[in-house]
């Protein structure tokens, strides 16, 4: 997330579809993820059930941090959802590239994402991962139908939000 200023444009997607979720009241929780050594380090921006109201603050401290064990934090945030009385659950994942932490890389951590996708997928969990950065093809190959192009990044807030009026049921 640190080059060609994606970090901002995850960040700025955060808001717009927290924005988008609150006005129609469709609760929403968004989490950032990253490791230190071989410890998973999760961060919560904004829970289903805010306690301040100040998440969109919160959410401004979204930032490029370390590697990636997006294993861990994707089944954290599933495991949250399958709990939500909603029908509808979606968790989407803004990623620029390839799992990639210490002992987590290649086609083991790949295997790993595509397993936890299919568990959750059982469970009513629906995924998108929109894939920012120069490893498209690596994302697609993971998350298969669940993978979302965002080659101009300037569309990625406006890309996301159709994708969650397209799962919302009236």
């Amino acid at each position: 997330m640190c080059s060609c200023d994606r970090c901002t444009y995850a960040r700025s997607s955060a808001i717009i579809l927290y924005d988008f979720c609150k006005a129609l009241h469709i609760p929403v929780t968004v989490y950032g993820h990253s490791t230190s050594g071989n410890s998973v380090e999760l961060y919560s921006y904004a829970e289903f059930e805010s306690i301040d109201n100040d998440d969109k603050y919160r959410m401004m401290d979204i930032a490029a941090r370390g590697s990636n064990r997006d294993g861990a934090a994707l089944r954290f945030v599933a495991e949250q959802l399958v709990k939500r009385p909603e029908e509808v659950k979606i968790l989407i994942l803004v990623s620029d590239g390839q799992p990639a932490a210490p002992g987590y890389y290649g086609s083991a951590a790949e295997e790993d994402l595509r397993g936890i996708r299919q568990e959750y997928r059982r469970k009513g969990v629906l995924f998108i991962a929109a894939a920012i950065g120069e490893d498209k093809q690596n994302i697609e190959r993971i998350y298969g139908d669940s993978f979302m192009d965002i080659t101009d990044l300037n569309q990625l807030p406006v890309k996301l939000t159709a994708a969650v009026k397209r799962h919302m049921r009236v």
